[in-house]
């Protein structure tokens, strides 16, 4: 991957994980990867795939995401599904909205199954966002869409296909933003670790 490209002009992976609860060293996790790529401004790929955790969810867990045991009950498992959304990212750059509780899954997944290291450049929207509008009180993903003018319906929030393009498509204006600050290739991005939290 060449960092000194424009920022605005690479791919990247934007993504998003359902899981079993919050604690990947403590047995939970990944019931669902959703994840868009998107390259200037447009979506051009997308992958989403629900995965059998072998375990009956949470009642809270069924209550937020409203994935439910049925749903999850002939699914591929979670080392068979790691395995093909890597292949399928290859090398290029990830983006997650609060991306540090994505990665302690995927970096979980990858020390299970003995896949060596996750040696991606990962993006962080949520540290993003507070360097963006550093004067701006809240930086869920309810509030960016709202600030981006993103279409957004709540109902369908916490599925990973759904908000890996909400993501997305705040991302690819965030973009645009940084170019203010003087901040246009990924080798200019790289000197902010609160952004990029993986490189």
């Amino acid at each position: 991957m060449n960092n000194d490209l424009n920022l605005t002009d690479m791919t990247y992976v934007v993504f998003d994980l359902e899981t079993t609860g919050l604690y990947p060293n403590s047995g939970d996790s990944i019931i669902e990867i959703g994840a868009v790529k998107i390259k200037n401004g447009k979506i051009i790929d997308r992958y989403d795939e629900l995965i059998n955790p072998n375990t009956k969810l949470d009642e809270k867990i069924v209550s937020i995401t409203c994935i439910t045991d049925e749903m999850l009950k002939n699914k591929r498992t979670e080392e068979e599904c790691i395995k093909d959304f890597m292949k399928w990212v290859g090398d290029l750059p990830m983006v997650a909205h609060n991306a540090k509780f994505d990665i302690s899954f995927l970096d979980n997944a990858y020390s299970k199954y003995k896949l060596g290291s996750l040696n991606n450049i990962v993006i962080d929207t949520l540290g993003l966002s507070r360097y963006l509008e550093s004067n701006e009180r809240y930086h869920n993903l309810a509030t960016l869409v709202k600030r981006y003018d993103i279409p957004w319906d709540e109902d369908k929030h916490h599925r990973g296909d759904y908000d890996s393009e909400g993501t997305a498509l705040i991302f690819d204006k965030m973009l645009k933003k940084l170019k203010l600050n003087n901040i246009n290739t990924m080798n200019d991005l790289l000197n902010y670790r609160f952004i990029v939290i993986r490189k």
